[in-house]
């Protein structure tokens, strides 16, 4: 859940000078049926060396089904002009049961226009049962302190594509604090108790990042999906982070 609703805030209220960012956070969602409940724990540090350039990496640690596993990230943000930056993130997991062997991806945003924003990019992620190919087409504008975007992505998996569609709005109301909500819905490549399905997926988050002083801010997710006819989730994600 949290990599999703994350990626509301991600291309905003970044710091304009050099700063290393630590967090930590916790999340739990809690399944319909007789699941029991999911957890999640991150730590996670990013380098931001200017506006449009960064790199970090993280750690975290996961409970599904009843089974644990340690995934391993890592991504890096460059300007390759004044309009265009270039992102490429990867990341690897410990036992690989629910979460994929190992996954790369790459992706281009270019602001073609003052506050308008494209991003496209792909992504290649391996698990024990399939390989999965994951493209993003998405459309973003900036208006004051709002952001909005639109989404369109596609899975290929077991010879077949899925598509999905997907709605942000986010609010600066200072130089670092936002606050963003997202719904999507279409299918998506999901694993569920081992085996990786395309399934539909209808989902809904609030998330949230506020600086409290210059060093330390909160984070904050709710989301609630459904996935296809397996299960309700729903979830919370509370974390902190420390600027140096």
């Amino acid at each position: 859940m949290k990599a999703a609703v994350l990626a509301v805030l991600a291309c905003g209220a970044l710091p304009a000078a050099a700063q290393t960012t630590i967090g930590i956070s916790h999340g739990i969602d809690n399944l319909s049926g007789p699941a029991a409940n999911w957890h999640e724990t991150s730590l996670a540090m990013r380098h931001q060396l200017a506006q449009r350039m960064g790199f970090g990496g993280g750690v975290t640690r996961i409970e599904r089904f009843g089974i644990s596993e340690t995934q391993f990230s890592a991504g890096a943000d460059m300007p390759l002009s004044d309009s265009l930056t270039a992102s490429v993130d990867g990341n690897v997991s410990s036992e690989h049961r629910i979460l994929a062997r190992h996954a790369l991806g790459a992706s281009l945003q270019y602001e073609f226009a003052k506050g308008w924003l494209v991003h496209g990019g792909g992504r290649s992620s391996s698990y024990n049962d399939v390989h999965v190919n994951q493209s993003l087409l998405m459309l973003e504008r900036y208006v004051g302190n709002y952001s909005f975007s639109g989404a369109w992505r596609a899975a290929r998996a077991f010879g077949t594509t899925a598509h999905s569609g997907e709605l942000r709005g986010s609010y600066y109301y200072s130089d670092r604090s936002a606050v963003g909500v997202s719904f999507a819905v279409g299918k998506e490549a999901a694993n569920i108790a081992g085996t990786t399905r395309l399934t539909s997926v209808q989902s809904a988050a609030l998330v949230g990042r506020h600086w409290l002083d210059q060093r330390w801010a909160v984070t904050y997710a709710l989301a609630s999906t459904r996935q296809g006819d397996f299960y309700v989730r729903n979830g919370a994600n509370l974390g902190l982070q420390a600027a140096f």
